[in-house]
């Protein structure tokens, strides 16, 4: 099951909150970084290469996700898998620091207020990053279909 859209508007509704367009605009910035790099964990070369490599492939897909409507339907898919590629190193190396309660806390409270004032909680953000990612894959798809 997925996120529902309507269910999340609904409560935002009863709630007497804005839609989300404008809470996101007028939403305190998360200023606070996830780590430091002080973290004992950062003592280990292998971690420390890991977060390089993590942090120079999220930074190239952000660039190439720029020209993202000029890809052809393969290059899309291919993109979107990179994406989630990614997104899953991100979540197993955030996994990581969170059990060994490294992550600094001011950067969790930061998103955790961020995500609240949109009436978010951070599941239910991946579930609309899921959603959004399977609707490109999908509309990708189709325009693949078109073109064969």
């Amino acid at each position: 099951p997925g996120v529902d859209l309507d269910r999340l508007a609904a409560k935002q509704a009863a709630s007497g909150q804005a839609n989300m367009m404008s809470q996101l605009t007028s939403a305190q910035a998360v200023t606070a970084t996830p780590f430091s790099g002080e973290e004992a964990a950062f003592e280990s070369e292998v971690v420390r290469a890991e977060y390089e490599k993590l942090c120079r492939d999220h930074a190239a897909l952000v660039q190439l996700g720029e020209s993202y409507g000029g890809y052809d339907p393969l290059g899309k898919l291919a993109f979107l898998d990179a994406l989630e590629a990614v997104e899953e190193r991100w979540d197993t190396f955030f996994a990581r620091f969170s059990l060994m309660g490294a992550l600094n806390r001011e950067f969790v409270e930061q998103t955790d207020g961020f995500l609240g004032s949109m009436g978010m909680s951070a599941a239910d953000f991946r579930g609309v990053l899921r959603e959004a990612h399977d609707l490109m894959r999908r509309d990708a798809e189709v325009e693949r279909g078109a073109a064969v």
